[in-house]
């Protein structure tokens, strides 16, 4: 039978085995901070590595950022989760450093590696509206002519924020990436939608470019009647004067292989009464499918 004497020992026994413990540990997390700021990840790492397990929100952020220092970014992200999970208290500083390393790529001009970072922002942190950071991410890849990335990032960004001012601003951007992209479809639903909001004439330089171009690829394929339609919005509107001709041109070009001479000829002559001086490219073709009508006729 155990007397309340022993259960007196005892008890003090696993007090004091639990202030030290306790005092251990806070020791190995001082010293692993102070391996910390003379970059001794690994170092610091054999500190408090022996805590992984423990669910103590301050050490597993510490040993996420051992490992983000040493570029190991998976583990860093296990340990980073890991200490969002027991607590919010790290979230702040766990943004703030994958957003320096962001900033740090993007100086470097290595878009896709901070596009990753931004990335692992948004797998660990869901909550945080980072759609600035993509924009910019977006912006930078559109600028240097790298479409794909600028429409995966404006994509993610615009799932975030679609009614920002900047996300107004880059939607423009977006239709001319996935139409140098060859996303024509895609360029033509967004262009159509933005047109039909604002109504500007930068808008409708921007569709009809579209248009234009699904109109000729169309043409080339053979899809008469498609094309058509493509080239039709362009005369309907009367706009823009710079397609307008070329768009008559080419309706006059479905109309020669249908073999309707009149209606082919009817468009060429437009062609030419678009151009009273009668110079460039269009022109000349035009001329010459006049005249090879007229010695059919």
């Amino acid at each position: 039978m155990i007397t309340n004497k022993y259960r007196l020992i005892l008890l003090t026994f696993m007090l004091t085995l639990m202030l030290t413990s306790c005092s251990n540990k806070a020791e190995r997390i001082a010293n692993a901070r102070k391996y910390i700021k003379t970059w001794n990840y690994d170092r610091a790492l054999t500190e408090i590595i022996s805590y992984r397990k423990a669910k103590d929100a301050e050490i597993q952020y510490l040993l996420g950022y051992c490992y983000l220092k040493k570029n190991e970014f998976g583990e860093a992200a296990i340990y980073f989760q890991k200490s969002l999970v027991n607590s919010e208290f790290f979230r702040d500083s766990v943004i703030a450093l994958y957003n320096g390393l962001s900033r740090n790529a993007i100086k470097i001009k290595e878009p896709q590696r901070a596009l990753f970072f931004y990335g692992e922002i948004a797998k660990l942190v869901p909550t945080y509206e980072q759609a600035s950071n993509l924009f910019l991410i977006g912006d930078l890849n559109f600028d240097n002519g790298n479409y794909p990335a600028s429409i995966q990032a404006y994509t993610k960004a615009l799932a975030i924020d679609s009614i920002s001012k900047q996300a107004r601003r880059v939607k423009q951007k977006l239709v001319k990436a996935l139409f140098e992209s060859n996303s024509f479809y895609e360029a033509l639903l967004l262009a159509q939608e933005q047109y039909e909001k604002l109504k500007t004439a930068a808008n409708l330089l921007q569709l009809s470019e579209i248009h234009f171009a699904l109109g000729h690829s169309l043409l080339n394929e053979g899809l008469l009647d498609s094309a058509e339609v493509f080239f039709e919005l362009i005369i309907s509107m009367q706009e823009p004067k710079s397609l307008l001709d070329d768009a008559y041109f080419f309706v006059g070009e479905i109309y020669l292989k249908r073999n309707n001479l009149d209606k082919a000829l009817e468009a060429y002559k437009k062609v030419l009464r678009l151009n009273p001086y009668e110079k460039g490219e269009v022109v000349r073709k035009a001329k010459e499918r006049i005249k090879e009508i007229k010695e059919k006729a």
